[in-house]
Protein backbone atom coordinates (compact mmCIF):
# COMPACT_ATOMS: atom_id res chain seq x y z
CA UNK A 1 0.00 0.00 0.00
CA UNK A 2 0.85 3.43 -1.08
CA UNK A 3 0.68 6.34 1.66
CA UNK A 4 1.45 10.00 1.29
CA UNK A 5 3.14 11.56 4.73
CA UNK A 6 2.53 15.21 5.91
CA UNK A 7 4.99 16.66 8.18
CA UNK A 8 4.68 19.93 10.07
CA UNK A 9 6.02 23.33 9.06
CA UNK A 10 2.87 26.25 10.29
CA UNK A 11 2.02 28.14 7.23
CA UNK A 12 4.44 26.69 5.30
CA UNK A 13 2.09 23.55 5.36
CA UNK A 14 0.23 25.61 2.13
CA UNK A 15 3.39 23.84 -0.60
CA UNK A 16 1.37 20.63 0.66
CA UNK A 17 -1.90 21.79 -1.35
CA UNK A 18 0.29 22.27 -4.64
CA UNK A 19 2.26 18.84 -4.03
CA UNK A 20 -1.47 17.06 -3.85
CA UNK A 21 -2.35 19.28 -7.00
CA UNK A 22 -0.15 17.66 -8.88
CA UNK A 23 -0.34 14.37 -7.95
CA UNK A 24 -4.29 14.66 -8.81
CA UNK A 25 -2.67 16.15 -12.25
CA UNK A 26 -0.40 12.67 -12.59
CA UNK A 27 -3.65 10.47 -11.25
CA UNK A 28 -1.24 9.27 -8.33
CA UNK A 29 -3.39 7.01 -5.59
CA UNK A 30 -2.51 6.41 -2.39
CA UNK A 31 -4.12 4.44 0.13
CA UNK A 32 -3.26 5.82 3.47
CA UNK A 33 -2.20 9.77 4.40
CA UNK A 34 -0.55 10.34 8.05
CA UNK A 35 -0.01 13.66 8.73
CA UNK A 36 1.49 15.85 12.15
CA UNK A 37 0.40 19.31 12.98
CA UNK A 38 -0.57 21.42 9.60
CA UNK A 39 0.40 18.26 8.16
CA UNK A 40 -2.55 16.69 9.77
CA UNK A 41 -5.24 19.52 8.77
CA UNK A 42 -3.79 19.08 4.84
CA UNK A 43 -4.55 15.36 5.27
CA UNK A 44 -7.81 15.06 6.71
CA UNK A 45 -8.91 16.85 3.56
CA UNK A 46 -6.46 15.19 1.36
CA UNK A 47 -8.53 12.05 3.27
CA UNK A 48 -11.88 13.31 2.83
CA UNK A 49 -10.99 14.51 -1.05
CA UNK A 50 -12.20 18.26 -0.55
CA UNK A 51 -9.39 19.82 -2.73
CA UNK A 52 -11.02 23.17 -3.16
CA UNK A 53 -12.05 23.24 0.23
CA UNK A 54 -8.61 23.18 0.87
CA UNK A 55 -7.59 25.92 -1.24
CA UNK A 56 -10.43 27.93 0.59
CA UNK A 57 -9.20 27.03 4.08
CA UNK A 58 -5.47 28.38 2.95
CA UNK A 59 -7.38 31.72 1.44
CA UNK A 60 -9.26 32.08 4.84
CA UNK A 61 -6.07 31.30 7.40
CA UNK A 62 -4.27 34.35 8.08
CA UNK A 63 -3.24 36.19 11.19
CA UNK A 64 -7.09 37.55 11.82
CA UNK A 65 -8.18 34.31 12.22
CA UNK A 66 -5.37 33.86 14.83
CA UNK A 67 -5.20 37.30 16.79
CA UNK A 68 -8.16 38.79 15.92
CA UNK A 69 -8.32 42.21 16.31
CA UNK A 70 -4.85 41.98 17.57
CA UNK A 71 -2.99 41.17 14.51
CA UNK A 72 -0.80 43.15 12.95
CA UNK A 73 -0.18 41.79 8.63
CA UNK A 74 2.92 42.21 7.64
CA UNK A 75 6.07 40.68 6.02
CA UNK A 76 8.75 41.67 8.46
CA UNK A 77 8.86 38.17 10.34
CA UNK A 78 10.44 39.61 13.19
CA UNK A 79 7.15 42.10 14.21
CA UNK A 80 4.95 38.55 13.58
CA UNK A 81 6.82 36.54 16.19
CA UNK A 82 7.18 39.80 18.26
CA UNK A 83 3.19 39.75 18.11
CA UNK A 84 3.34 35.57 19.22
CA UNK A 85 5.76 36.68 21.95
CA UNK A 86 3.78 39.21 23.44
CA UNK A 87 0.57 36.87 23.05
CA UNK A 88 1.93 34.64 24.97
CA UNK A 89 3.35 36.82 27.55
CA UNK A 90 -0.11 38.47 27.84
CA UNK A 91 -2.96 35.19 27.62
CA UNK A 92 -0.36 32.32 28.06
CA UNK A 93 -0.58 31.44 24.21
CA UNK A 94 -3.47 31.87 21.49
CA UNK A 95 -6.99 30.72 21.83
CA UNK A 96 -7.58 29.77 18.64
CA UNK A 97 -10.95 29.53 19.20
CA UNK A 98 -11.84 30.72 15.08
CA UNK A 99 -8.95 29.00 13.95
CA UNK A 100 -10.95 25.66 15.35
CA UNK A 101 -14.25 26.95 13.86
CA UNK A 102 -12.39 27.46 10.27
CA UNK A 103 -11.03 23.84 10.51
CA UNK A 104 -14.57 22.20 12.29
CA UNK A 105 -16.10 23.96 9.38
CA UNK A 106 -13.89 22.22 6.70
CA UNK A 107 -14.47 18.75 7.59
CA UNK A 108 -17.35 16.45 5.78
CA UNK A 109 -17.38 14.08 8.23
CA UNK A 110 -19.30 11.86 6.33
CA UNK A 111 -16.49 11.73 3.52
CA UNK A 112 -13.78 11.73 5.67
CA UNK A 113 -15.38 9.01 7.71
CA UNK A 114 -17.03 6.91 4.10
CA UNK A 115 -13.40 7.94 1.97
CA UNK A 116 -11.15 5.14 0.70
CA UNK A 117 -8.28 6.39 1.86
CA UNK A 118 -7.44 5.76 5.34
CA UNK A 119 -6.04 8.17 7.68
CA UNK A 120 -3.70 8.75 10.93
CA UNK A 121 -2.26 11.70 12.56
CA UNK A 122 0.46 12.65 15.83
CA UNK A 123 -0.17 14.54 19.09
CA UNK A 124 1.48 14.34 22.20
CA UNK A 125 -0.32 13.79 25.30
CA UNK A 126 1.25 16.05 27.70
CA UNK A 127 -0.70 14.67 30.31
CA UNK A 128 0.56 11.64 30.65
CA UNK A 129 3.96 12.87 28.90
CA UNK A 130 3.83 10.05 25.53
CA UNK A 131 3.20 10.73 22.52
CA UNK A 132 -0.12 9.53 20.51
CA UNK A 133 -0.62 8.22 17.35
CA UNK A 134 -4.70 7.78 16.65
CA UNK A 135 -6.21 6.38 13.26
CA UNK A 136 -9.60 7.06 11.52
CA UNK A 137 -11.29 4.12 13.22
CA UNK A 138 -9.96 4.82 16.29
CA UNK A 139 -10.70 8.95 16.01
CA UNK A 140 -14.66 9.45 17.50
CA UNK A 141 -16.58 11.37 14.88
CA UNK A 142 -17.79 14.60 17.70
CA UNK A 143 -13.12 14.55 18.55
CA UNK A 144 -12.19 14.42 14.97
CA UNK A 145 -11.92 18.56 15.16
CA UNK A 146 -10.09 18.33 18.36
CA UNK A 147 -7.38 15.74 17.63
CA UNK A 148 -6.51 17.89 14.50
CA UNK A 149 -6.80 20.71 16.68
CA UNK A 150 -4.29 18.89 19.36
CA UNK A 151 -1.44 17.57 16.25
CA UNK A 152 -0.91 21.49 15.02
CA UNK A 153 -1.05 23.02 18.69
CA UNK A 154 2.05 24.45 18.35
CA UNK A 155 3.04 25.46 22.07
CA UNK A 156 3.92 27.95 23.40
CA UNK A 157 2.56 30.21 20.27
CA UNK A 158 -0.52 28.00 20.89
CA UNK A 159 -2.48 27.33 24.13
CA UNK A 160 -2.57 23.58 24.84
CA UNK A 161 -5.39 21.89 23.05
CA UNK A 162 -7.76 19.47 26.19
CA UNK A 163 -9.44 16.84 24.82
CA UNK A 164 -11.43 14.41 27.61
CA UNK A 165 -9.68 16.06 30.69
CA UNK A 166 -6.20 15.63 28.84
CA UNK A 167 -3.85 18.28 27.41
CA UNK A 168 -2.42 17.76 24.08
CA UNK A 169 0.66 19.72 22.03
CA UNK A 170 1.78 19.74 18.33
CA UNK A 171 2.82 16.23 17.22
CA UNK A 172 6.04 17.97 16.32
CA UNK A 173 7.79 17.52 19.32
CA UNK A 174 7.80 13.64 18.70
CA UNK A 175 7.51 12.82 15.08
CA UNK A 176 7.32 15.59 12.64
CA UNK A 177 7.06 13.56 9.45
CA UNK A 178 5.06 10.65 10.22
CA UNK A 179 6.42 7.35 8.27
CA UNK A 180 6.64 5.03 11.03
CA UNK A 181 2.84 5.93 11.43
CA UNK A 182 2.09 4.96 8.03
CA UNK A 183 4.16 1.76 7.93
CA UNK A 184 2.71 0.51 10.93
CA UNK A 185 -1.32 1.17 9.46
CA UNK A 186 0.68 -0.95 6.36
CA UNK A 187 2.60 1.21 3.78
CA UNK A 188 5.05 -0.60 1.87
CA UNK A 189 5.63 2.93 0.12
CA UNK A 190 5.74 6.62 0.71
CA UNK A 191 5.19 10.07 -0.63
CA UNK A 192 6.76 11.79 2.26
CA UNK A 193 6.24 15.77 2.08
CA UNK A 194 8.86 17.63 4.35
CA UNK A 195 8.67 21.40 5.02
CA UNK A 196 12.16 21.38 6.67
CA UNK A 197 10.41 22.95 9.80
CA UNK A 198 11.49 22.72 12.94
CA UNK A 199 10.46 19.29 15.10
CA UNK A 200 11.70 16.01 15.46
CA UNK A 201 11.80 13.48 12.67
CA UNK A 202 12.04 9.71 13.72
CA UNK A 203 14.43 7.39 11.86
CA UNK A 204 12.22 5.02 9.46
CA UNK A 205 11.85 1.45 11.64
CA UNK A 206 12.57 -0.45 8.12
CA UNK A 207 13.41 0.46 4.68
CA UNK A 208 10.62 0.96 2.44
CA UNK A 209 10.65 2.51 -1.19
CA UNK A 210 10.21 6.62 -0.55
CA UNK A 211 10.10 9.30 -2.75
CA UNK A 212 10.73 12.64 -0.59
CA UNK A 213 9.77 16.11 -1.77
CA UNK A 214 10.83 19.12 -0.18
CA UNK A 215 10.91 22.61 -1.11
CA UNK A 216 13.83 24.06 -3.43
CA UNK A 217 12.64 27.60 -3.00
CA UNK A 218 12.57 29.68 0.57
CA UNK A 219 8.52 29.42 1.63
CA UNK A 220 6.62 31.92 4.25
CA UNK A 221 8.03 31.94 7.96
CA UNK A 222 6.28 28.47 9.73
CA UNK A 223 4.08 31.40 11.90
CA UNK A 224 3.09 33.92 9.40
CA UNK A 225 -0.22 33.10 7.90
CA UNK A 226 -1.51 35.08 5.01
CA UNK A 227 -3.46 34.68 1.51
CA UNK A 228 -0.30 35.58 -0.78
CA UNK A 229 2.75 33.51 1.09
CA UNK A 230 -0.44 30.11 0.91
CA UNK A 231 -0.50 31.09 -2.85
CA UNK A 232 3.41 31.31 -3.19
CA UNK A 233 3.79 28.38 -1.36
CA UNK A 234 1.10 26.18 -3.10
CA UNK A 235 3.11 26.71 -6.63
CA UNK A 236 6.31 26.01 -5.31
CA UNK A 237 5.08 22.74 -4.26
CA UNK A 238 3.54 21.77 -7.64
CA UNK A 239 6.28 22.70 -9.38
CA UNK A 240 8.59 20.64 -7.08
CA UNK A 241 6.44 17.55 -7.44
CA UNK A 242 6.27 17.76 -11.24
CA UNK A 243 10.19 18.36 -11.45
CA UNK A 244 10.55 15.25 -9.01
CA UNK A 245 8.20 13.40 -11.20
CA UNK A 246 10.29 14.05 -14.46
CA UNK A 247 7.28 16.23 -15.64
CA UNK A 248 9.20 19.71 -15.29
CA UNK A 249 13.09 20.71 -15.11
CA UNK A 250 14.93 22.85 -13.13
CA UNK A 251 15.51 23.28 -9.14
CA UNK A 252 15.15 26.81 -7.87
CA UNK A 253 13.43 28.19 -11.23
CA UNK A 254 11.13 25.59 -13.51
CA UNK A 255 10.80 24.94 -16.79
CA UNK A 256 9.03 23.31 -19.35
CA UNK A 257 10.43 19.13 -19.94
CA UNK A 258 13.01 19.84 -22.62
CA UNK A 259 13.55 23.63 -22.46
CA UNK A 260 17.08 23.76 -20.43
CA UNK A 261 18.38 21.70 -22.75
CA UNK A 262 16.50 23.72 -26.42
CA UNK A 263 17.74 26.63 -24.22
CA UNK A 264 22.03 25.75 -24.29
CA UNK A 265 21.81 24.31 -27.51
CA UNK A 266 20.31 27.68 -29.30
CA UNK A 267 22.85 30.14 -27.38
CA UNK A 268 25.63 27.26 -27.39
CA UNK A 269 27.77 28.71 -30.73
CA UNK A 270 27.70 32.48 -29.17
CA UNK A 271 28.56 31.44 -25.82
CA UNK A 272 31.30 28.76 -26.40
CA UNK A 273 33.06 31.56 -29.47
CA UNK A 274 33.06 34.23 -26.81
CA UNK A 275 34.32 31.66 -24.02
CA UNK A 276 37.01 30.96 -26.11
CA UNK A 277 38.18 34.00 -27.43
CA UNK A 278 38.39 35.36 -23.99
CA UNK A 279 39.85 32.34 -22.74
CA UNK A 280 42.10 31.94 -25.17
CA UNK A 281 44.66 29.38 -23.63
CA UNK A 282 44.73 25.79 -22.12
CA UNK A 283 46.27 27.16 -19.12
CA UNK A 284 43.71 30.01 -18.88
CA UNK A 285 40.91 27.56 -19.32
CA UNK A 286 42.25 24.97 -16.73
CA UNK A 287 43.30 28.03 -14.15
CA UNK A 288 39.05 29.00 -14.71
CA UNK A 289 38.00 25.22 -14.38
CA UNK A 290 40.12 24.73 -11.36
CA UNK A 291 38.68 27.54 -9.38
CA UNK A 292 34.79 26.05 -9.99
CA UNK A 293 36.26 22.71 -9.06
CA UNK A 294 34.96 21.17 -12.41
CA UNK A 295 36.99 18.28 -12.92
CA UNK A 296 36.24 17.94 -16.80
CA UNK A 297 38.79 18.68 -19.63
CA UNK A 298 36.61 19.49 -21.98
CA UNK A 299 35.76 23.28 -22.69
CA UNK A 300 32.25 22.41 -24.07
CA UNK A 301 31.25 20.40 -20.22
CA UNK A 302 32.90 23.47 -18.55
CA UNK A 303 29.88 25.45 -19.77
CA UNK A 304 27.22 22.82 -19.69
CA UNK A 305 27.86 21.78 -16.37
CA UNK A 306 27.16 25.29 -14.89
CA UNK A 307 24.75 26.00 -17.42
CA UNK A 308 21.74 25.62 -15.19
CA UNK A 309 23.32 27.27 -11.79
CA UNK A 310 24.24 30.22 -14.08
CA UNK A 311 20.46 30.67 -15.47
CA UNK A 312 18.58 30.42 -12.35
CA UNK A 313 21.01 32.42 -10.33
CA UNK A 314 20.84 35.15 -13.28
CA UNK A 315 17.14 34.56 -12.63
CA UNK A 316 17.87 35.41 -8.51
CA UNK A 317 20.33 38.36 -8.96
CA UNK A 318 17.44 40.28 -11.53
CA UNK A 319 14.18 38.80 -9.44
CA UNK A 320 12.47 37.04 -11.70
CA UNK A 321 9.47 35.29 -10.24
CA UNK A 322 10.38 31.96 -8.78
CA UNK A 323 6.45 30.62 -8.93
CA UNK A 324 6.19 31.16 -12.72
CA UNK A 325 6.78 27.53 -14.96
CA UNK A 326 9.11 29.26 -18.08
CA UNK A 327 9.82 28.34 -21.83
CA UNK A 328 13.07 28.91 -22.48
CA UNK A 329 11.77 31.80 -24.73
CA UNK A 330 9.64 33.35 -21.84
CA UNK A 331 12.47 33.32 -19.13
CA UNK A 332 15.17 34.63 -21.66
CA UNK A 333 12.72 37.56 -22.56
CA UNK A 334 11.81 38.39 -18.97
CA UNK A 335 15.49 38.20 -18.41
CA UNK A 336 16.57 40.52 -20.92
CA UNK A 337 13.63 42.66 -20.15
CA UNK A 338 15.15 43.14 -16.17
CA UNK A 339 18.63 43.58 -17.46
CA UNK A 340 18.08 45.99 -20.19
CA UNK A 341 16.32 48.04 -18.12
CA UNK A 342 19.14 48.26 -15.41
CA UNK A 343 21.92 48.62 -18.39
CA UNK A 344 19.87 51.95 -19.46
CA UNK A 345 18.73 52.73 -16.14
CA UNK A 346 17.30 56.32 -17.25
CA UNK A 347 15.83 56.69 -14.05
CA UNK A 348 19.02 56.56 -12.19
CA UNK A 349 17.86 53.32 -9.89
CA UNK A 350 19.91 52.73 -7.67
CA UNK A 351 22.00 49.23 -8.75
CA UNK A 352 22.36 46.29 -6.46
CA UNK A 353 26.23 44.96 -5.87
CA UNK A 354 25.52 42.02 -7.80
CA UNK A 355 23.59 43.37 -10.97
CA UNK A 356 26.24 46.05 -11.46
CA UNK A 357 29.26 43.62 -11.21
CA UNK A 358 27.46 41.53 -14.01
CA UNK A 359 26.53 44.76 -15.98
CA UNK A 360 29.78 46.18 -16.15
CA UNK A 361 31.08 42.74 -17.52
CA UNK A 362 29.07 42.54 -20.41
CA UNK A 363 29.90 45.92 -21.29
CA UNK A 364 33.19 45.22 -21.27
CA UNK A 365 31.71 42.14 -23.62
CA UNK A 366 30.32 44.90 -25.76
CA UNK A 367 33.83 46.55 -26.06
CA UNK A 368 35.57 43.74 -26.67
CA UNK A 369 38.11 44.38 -23.90
CA UNK A 370 39.76 40.87 -23.37
CA UNK A 371 42.32 41.18 -21.56
CA UNK A 372 40.30 43.01 -19.05
CA UNK A 373 37.64 39.95 -18.96
CA UNK A 374 40.77 37.62 -18.89
CA UNK A 375 41.69 38.89 -15.25
CA UNK A 376 38.29 39.43 -14.00
CA UNK A 377 37.25 36.22 -15.32
CA UNK A 378 39.49 34.23 -12.72
CA UNK A 379 38.23 36.62 -10.02
CA UNK A 380 34.59 36.32 -10.33
CA UNK A 381 34.47 33.33 -12.89
CA UNK A 382 30.76 32.70 -12.44
CA UNK A 383 29.51 36.27 -12.75
CA UNK A 384 31.65 36.19 -16.08
CA UNK A 385 29.85 33.30 -17.01
CA UNK A 386 26.33 34.89 -16.54
CA UNK A 387 27.43 38.22 -18.05
CA UNK A 388 28.24 35.98 -20.73
CA UNK A 389 24.94 34.35 -20.94
CA UNK A 390 23.38 37.78 -21.04
CA UNK A 391 25.37 38.85 -23.87
CA UNK A 392 24.24 35.50 -25.52
CA UNK A 393 20.77 35.81 -25.27
CA UNK A 394 21.02 39.98 -26.62
CA UNK A 395 22.87 39.27 -29.49
CA UNK A 396 19.88 36.70 -30.53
Amino acid sequence: MKALVLSGGGSKGSYQIGVWKALKKLNIKYDIVTGTSVGALNGALITQKSYYKAISVWKKLNLKVLFGDEAIESTDDLKVMKMYSNNFFKHGGMEVKQLEELISNSIDYKKFYNSNIDYGLVTFDLSNKKPLQITKKEIPKSLLADYLMASASCYPAFKKKEIEGKKYIDGGIVDNLPINLAINMGADEIIAVDLNAPGIKQKPIKKVPTLTIKPNNKLTNFLNFNEEGARKNMKFGYNDTMKILNQLEGKTYTFKKGDISKNRQLHKETYEFLFNKIMNTTKLTNSFKDILKITTTNKEKVIDNLFLRIIESLGKTFGLDETVIYTYKSFNKELKKKFNKLLLNKNNKKIKKKEEIIINLYKKMMKKEYKELRKLALITPIDFLKALYIYSINEV
